[in-house]
């Protein structure tokens, strides 16, 4: 009996200190740069436009057609939430652009959950960085 009220505790221990299922900030803005880059690679295959936009707690991917924006519906473009209690703010615009040589506006993310802090800066050439000093 002593055995089992043992395994029992030992049981409810191991449940408790699992993780939530979520994935960390690190992995998320991990995920949002690794989708950045090919939005970039996007651009320079289709010879057009892509651009990404953050906003209301979601980022999308819209391709340029003619004068218009159309949202780009088709794995791994789908619209994508930001985790629950994840904070994104961009500077100077919550939008990238990539052209089609690969060059995008300037941008820098930033992921906060709770004490946790990420960065993800987009330069000029396209380049995407994790944590790096802000080029511009």
């Amino acid at each position: 009996m002593i055995v089992l009220v043992i395994m029992g505790l030992l049981a409810g221990a191991v449940v408790l200190a699992l993780p939530d299922g979520r994935p960390g900030l690190p992995q998320e803005a991990e995920r949002f740069a690794a989708t950045l880059l090919r939005a970039r690679d996007e651009a320079v295959f289709r010879g057009g436009q892509v651009r990404v936009v953050a906003s209301d707690g979601e980022y999308r991917f819209e391709r340029r057609e003619g004068r218009d924006w159309r949202l780009l519906d088709e794995p791994p473009f789908r619209t994508r939430a930001f985790e629950a209690g994840t904070q994104v703010t961009a500077a100077p615009d919550a939008v990238v652009v990539f052209d089609p040589t690969g060059l995008a506006n300037p941008t820098e993310f930033t992921f906060a959950r709770g004490q946790a802090r990420r960065t993800v800066v987009v330069d000029l050439a396209g380049n995407v960085s994790l944590d790096a000093p802000r080029p511009f």
